[in-house]
């Protein structure tokens, strides 16, 4: 795979919520989640529709949870916040955000990310959709939550 110009790189990759986005989003992800109400603080969340969030549970303190939609599934990163920005996201990129899967995106579509979307996926995993380029489209992310985590909620 060729390299991208590195003013492409990074471009919706991850971003941060909003101050004004938080509360809305927390209530959306508790939704999807019910198990984590209260339990978690949101920051931010990729290119996929993941949403990251400190976890609040007493024996988890302050390690990084990955709420991803589109495969039904919440991962505990152990890393406190600032690590995860400062060491998990610049070294391990590939592995907390998907990096290679996003350039494949990229590469393919030639589309960045805005604010407020995401690229997710057509079939979610969880339905036996697979991780693949073909099973993904741009989304308001907002909306993709509300539909997957519908579907997640009937398929339990």
């Amino acid at each position: 795979m060729e390299n991208l110009k590195s003013i492409d790189r990074g471009k919706g990759v991850f971003s941060s919520f909003s101050t004004d986005n938080v509360k809305k989003w927390t209530e959306i992800v508790e939704e999807g989640y019910p198990e984590f109400a209260g339990q978690f603080q949101l920051f931010g969340y990729d290119w996929l529709g993941r949403c990251f969030g400190i976890d609040l549970r007493d024996d988890f303190k302050e390690n990084v949870l990955m709420f991803e939609i589109g495969t039904g599934d919440v991962l505990e990163i152990s890393s406190s916040f600032c690590d995860f920005l400062n060491e998990e996201i610049p070294l391990y990129s590939d592995a907390c955000l998907a990096l290679a899967f996003y350039d494949e995106w990229l590469q393919e579509t030639k589309k960045v990310v805005e604010y407020g979307r995401c690229i997710g996926y057509k079939i979610p995993l969880f339905l036996g959709g697979e991780d693949v380029i073909v099973n993904l489209e741009d989304s308001d992310m907002e909306v993709y939550w509300y539909i997957v985590s519908e579907i997640k909620k009937r398929s339990e």
